[in-house]
């Protein structure tokens, strides 16, 4: 697996090997995932809190880049970051 962060929107780049990678980005308060150049959707809180909780790349990424240590994104199910 490598990394790669964007310079522009917060963004975070996993590839996998065979070439499969996943994308992350913080857009309007929000995370949002792809798979492979898919249609990019809004992660809901409860998949935002399992990367906490397993410590993935993911949570590493968003600590940085949100300063949320918790594990919550958002009050409700909208993900905002506050």
């Amino acid at each position: 697996m490598s990394l790669h962060l964007s310079d522009s929107l917060p963004a975070l780049h996993l590839t996998f090997s065979g070439g499969d990678f996943n994308e992350y980005r913080l857009r309007q308060g929000r995370v949002e995932f792809r798979a492979n150049q898919g249609a990019w959707r809004v992660l809901y809180e409860e998949d935002v809190h399992l990367h906490f909780v397993l410590h993935t790349e993911v949570a590493k990424w968003l600590k940085e880049h949100s300063g949320n240590t918790d594990g919550v994104i958002g009050g409700d199910d909208t993900n905002s970051l506050s």
